[in-house]
């Protein structure tokens, strides 16, 4: 068979011509792939970047970290290394360490307050039983993952005379944030007719905040059911004197 003559104008209808029956072959490339950098030119996934998510994964990790350490003891590599994230991620979001910090404090640790002692609270017409359970599961397995190695906040301000003077007022407001939320639900349990009227509810939560603080400063280990027992009868007993 004789070969057709090349014409220019056959050339170009082939190149406009709309695809209608593309080979099976060839390989569509949509913005959700990419050239990947050690794939050898071969195309990959594009993978999705979530800024709100890294920076969650780097709180989460550092409140760990801090946790687990302390603000001096807290390591960079560590929270690099559970976040998963990169050192370039992490400054694009946090210029340094004590802005890393910072955020903890101002973020994740009113979420800890609302999560195990506020929340429970709220739109329960009787708080007493509520808190008293929440003294009771402290020695069961089913205390609360954020309780794992004592008391976060309380973790934190044992050492705040180590701490300068804005780190230390940034933990003075969580719990002043705890204060006041925890003051508000004793407030309406006094409307509610289920805690006497003639104490002063910022008072009983200023008290109850510290009877946690002082135990929950103590490690884990150092409690021994007896002394969890001892703590938990005299805390009930004061919330029964809460009693109308």
């Amino acid at each position: 068979m004789s070969k057709e003559p090349f014409s220019i104008s056959a050339a170009l209808s082939r190149i406009t011509r709309a695809d209608d029956h593309a080979d099976d072959d060839t390989l569509e490339v949509d913005e959700s792939m990419e050239v990947g950098p050690h794939s050898g030119g071969a195309l990959v996934p594009k993978r999705v970047r979530d800024p709100d998510l890294t920076r969650q994964k780097l709180l989460d990790a550092a409140f760990g970290e801090v946790r687990r350490a302390g603000f001096g003891g807290a390591s960079i590599a560590n929270i690099l290394d559970i976040s998963g994230c990169t050192k370039g991620a992490l400054y694009h979001h946090f210029s340094g360490k004590a802005k890393l910090v910072n955020a903890v404090i101002d973020e994740c640790l009113p979420g800890y307050i609302d999560a195990v002692w506020l929340d429970e609270l709220e739109e329960v017409h009787d708080i007493l039983p509520v808190m008293m359970g929440q003294v009771d599961r402290l020695g069961r397995d089913d205390a609360p993952e954020l309780l794992e190695g004592g008391c976060p906040l309380a973790r934190l301000a044992s050492g705040a005379g180590e701490l300068d003077e804005g780190l230390r007022k940034r933990i003075d407001g969580v719990y002043r944030y705890w204060r006041r939320g925890l003051a508000s639900q004793i407030s309406r349990a006094q409307f509610n007719k289920t805690v006497r009227t003639d104490v002063e509810s910022s008072a009983v939560a200023e008290f109850v905040i510290a009877s946690l603080h002082g135990f929950l400063t103590r490690p884990p280990a150092l409690r021994s059911r007896e002394t969890q027992d001892a703590f938990a009868g005299e805390f009930a007993r004061y919330l029964n004197n809460l009693r109308p």
